[in-house]
């Protein structure tokens, strides 16, 4: 697993974003925070899949306010059965609704 390092320099790069700012723009939680948390773990993703999204959720989540956390959490969710919903109807199983 690399280290916060990597994933600092991934962040500058690709968003011109520190740990620490980032952090504090979680601690403010709402829509920006919902926001930046998923463009930094989309960005994280396609750097170096769970490697660097991982530990970058390791030691951020718990930055965010309990509602944000809330929120982030049904908004994956949602992701989630999405896409296995699009995967099902792919490989023709039936959808359950």
């Amino acid at each position: 697993m690399p280290g916060n390092r990597a994933i600092e320099v991934e962040l500058r790069r690709s968003l011109g974003l520190s740990m620490r700012e980032a952090r504090s723009i979680f601690a403010a939680g709402g829509d920006l925070a919902e926001k930046k948390f998923m463009e930094c773990c989309w960005c994280l993703w396609k750097a170096n899949g769970t490697e660097f999204v991982e530990p970058f959720v390791n030691a951020t989540f718990n930055h965010l306010p309990e509602n944000t956390r809330a929120i982030l959490f049904q908004r994956l969710l949602t992701i989630v059965y999405v896409a296995q919903e699009i995967e099902l109807k792919k490989t023709g199983e039936p959808v359950s609704d």
